[in-house]
Parts: C-alpha cells; structure tokens; sequence
C-alpha cells in the first residue's frame, strides 16, 4: 500500500480527515456550549466553538500529514 502512496503529499489526504473530524467535533462542542451556557449570548459562542475546532483540527491534520510525507518520502525528495 505505501507503494501506492510513494510521490504523494500525504497533507491534503490530513487534511481532509482533519477537517471531517473537525465539523464533527466542533458540532458537538457547540452543542455543549448552547446547553452550557444558556443566556443571549451561547449562539455566538456556540459558533465561535464550531469554527475554531473545525479549523484547528483541519490545520493539524495539514500539519501532520505533511510531517508524515517528509518522514516517509524524504523532505527534499520528490515523486518520479
């Protein structure tokens, strides 16, 4: 299988599942806070949540699946 991956940046595949996790996670953290907080301003936090996660986690899995590439491929090595 790495074979099959060999000459590809494995950032945009972390990337990816970053982001998908993060829309999740992030759902989930802004519901917490709409039943945590419960005054006029939990939507605005709610949304604050949502957005930070969502491109927290899609920032991480960039980061770490360039880190990836690098370590399996080489840093200045590229696909032939």
């Amino acid at each position: 299988m790495l074979d099959q991956l060999r000459g590809r940046n494995l950032a945009h595949v972390g990337c990816t599942v970053g982001l998908t996790l993060g829309l999740l996670l992030g759902m989930v953290a802004a519901i917490a806070v709409l039943v945590v907080v419960q005054t006029d301003s939990a939507a605005g936090w709610a949304t604050l949540a949502f957005f930070g996660v969502t491109f927290a986690l899609g920032a991480l899995g960039y980061l770490l699946g360039g880190r990836t590439s690098e370590r399996l491929w080489g840093a200045g090595r590229r696909g032939d």
